[in-house]
């Protein structure tokens, strides 16, 4: 039994991308309300929907790889939607974003194993 190296730095990119999810919540709140201006924030921002954008690909690869192996796929939907929700709404629902990454992660690192037999297509077979 194996684990697909996808899957395991999709785990790890998601709990890397919880903790960012997490304290965005709290440094993007407080500096456009203290400071009136979102230029300090901007760039952290950014920084975090392209983080998002790279997690989203990340994801996907994940899951066709995991549909070619017939493991289980509700770790990279998981951490999917997570990711596409915080692309999305951003700030606004980066708690929902944080469950769902969270959940992903343990769902990849859960018992996500293929064997080593190649499963052909009836197609293939004949």
């Amino acid at each position: 039994m194996k684990k697909l190296k996808v899957n395991i730095t999709c785990g790890v990119i998601d709990i890397i991308t919880t903790f960012l999810y997490f304290f965005s919540l709290f440094l993007v709140g407080n500096f456009t309300g203290a400071i009136g201006t979102s230029d300090g924030t901007e760039a952290l921002q950014q920084f975090l929907l392209i983080v998002a954008i790279v997690c989203i690909v990340i994801h996907f690869v994940s899951f066709f790889q995991s549909h070619n192996f017939k493991m289980r796929l509700l770790g990279p939907i998981f951490g999917l939607l997570g990711h596409v929700i915080y692309l999305i709404f951003g700030v606004y629902l980066a708690w929902l974003s944080i469950i769902f990454t969270l959940l992903g992660a343990i769902f990849l690192f859960k018992d996500n194993h293929y064997t080593d037999e190649v499963i052909l297509p009836k197609e293939m077979s004949k």
